[in-house]
């Protein structure tokens, strides 16, 4: 199985074989590490980034709660069970439910309900005629994570992250630029000004299933790690569960994990059941060893499966970056230039998920950045910047810093 590798100053033979990739190219293994880490710690923060509301208020006066998860609509399953109103010791694997194979080591509860709120949301984008206002009300004021004092958690609370600091942002340089790109979609303004629906949509839709969640995930992950480095293993464990709340919760087709299961079946990376994604096999995997590492003290252990969960994310989310460029091009064959927009903006929703990661290596990710958005800038037509071709290659690069195979990626089917 040949693995890819590239030089960071140019292109890679993605048909060397292994061991002549491996000499080549160990230095960029070891940035690899430094990428993944990278994608952890400029999450940041503690555990309660997010904004509430108090049942019946207006959403104008907010406090801090907690964090996300994001996705497609389309496959899996979920299950758990409701827990007290106070939270509980934690490290007790199994007392507080479970999703889709993953058993909860606290009291999570409320947290795994927020993507029943992406699951509303979907329901009202797929609309013929799309009530923008309403999705707004479930954005800003939330909905289904209730918390035990009252409040409600809220998307657009874990987007504007008031007073947090995180990769997006930095990179971005402006604060809130997550809620920046998911409101100017929902309001008509900015780079959606003067957009069709469809268009808004797809920046509405990705930006809360995709950027924002992914992003708090990654946020989970790493406050998790810090807490466990500092000792504080009960509340690292549960920074940890609510990585896996946001990413699958009680619905995982609405979450993140929706959309890695439409990636593996567009690209033929499914695993033996034909329905879930190898890359979110991997992240169930890595997430439940990184919990038992949390609860045993192993902080080396944790991190590990944090980078491999970031590993299988960084899977998932190149398929769909190269997929879009796939579909625009498809469509100006077709002559289609309004279906060519709505997928160009699809891809830039996606694509936006990786690229504060891949900025913060440095110089090694400024071609990948700079190709690829070419192709999903709005500020240019479609089809005007990179090939679908030449979006796939600026990807090289960073799937050889992350050991990431052609084979892991897959082929578009």
């Amino acid at each position: 199985m040949p693995t890819i590798g590239c030089s960071l100053l140019g292109l890679c033979n993605v048909f060397e074989d292994k061991e002549t990739t491996m000499k080549k190219f160990n230095f960029v293994r070891a940035i690899g590490a430094l990428f993944a880490f990278s994608f952890l710690v400029a999450a940041c923060g503690d555990d309660d980034g997010a904004a509430v509301r108090e049942i019946g208020s207006n959403g104008s006066e907010s406090v801090s709660a907690s964090a996300s998860s994001s996705g497609s609509s389309s496959s899996s399953a979920s299950a758990s069970s409701s827990a007290p109103s106070e939270a509980p010791e934690s490290g007790v694997v199994g007392d507080f439910g479970s999703d889709n194979g993953y058993e909860y080591a606290s009291d999570v509860s409320s947290h795994r309900l927020v993507v029943d709120d992406i699951c509303e949301i979907n329901e009202l984008l797929g609309a013929d005629t799309i009530d923008f206002g309403a999705v707004k009300a479930i954005y800003v004021d939330g909905k289904n994570s209730v918390k035990s004092d009252g409040s409600v958690r809220t998307i657009g609370g874990f987007a504007a992250a008031d007073g947090k600091k995180h990769q997006n942002d930095d990179y971005y340089g402006a604060a809130g630029s997550l809620n920046s790109f998911v409101s100017s979609a929902l309001d008509g303004t900015g780079m959606f000004e003067g957009e069709t629906d469809s268009v808004r949509k797809q920046g509405v839709q990705k930006g809360i299933q995709n950027q924002t969640m992914i992003a708090w995930t990654v946020h989970e992950l790493n406050s998790a790690l810090g807490k466990a480095t500092d000792g504080n293993l009960e509340g690292a464990v549960h920074n940890w569960d609510e990585g896996w709340a946001f990413y699958h919760g009680a619905s995982g087709s609405c979450g993140p994990y929706g959309t890695g299961n439409k990636r593996g079946g567009n690209y033929g990376t499914l695993g033996e059941d034909g329905e879930t994604a190898l890359a979110n096999e991997l992240i169930l995997n890595a997430m439940i060893a990184g919990r038992d590492a949390i609860i045993a003290g192993d902080i080396a252990g944790a991190t590990e499966a944090a980078n491999s969960v970031l590993r299988a994310v960084t899977i998932v989310y190149s398929q769909a970056t190269m997929r879009y460029a796939t579909k625009v091009e498809g469509d100006i064959a077709k002559g289609d230039l309004a279906k060519a927009r709505v997928h160009q903006a699809e891809g830039l929703s996606f694509w936006r998920v990786l690229e504060p990661s891949i900025g913060a290596v440095g110089p090694a990710g400024a071609g990948t950045i700079a190709t690829i958005n070419s192709a999903y800038d709005l500020s240019n037509e479609p089809g005007s910047g990179a090939t679908s071709d030449e979006v796939r290659t600026a990807l090289y690069p960073i799937w050889g810093m992350l050991e990431i195979s052609k084979e892991d990626i897959g082929e578009l089917q």
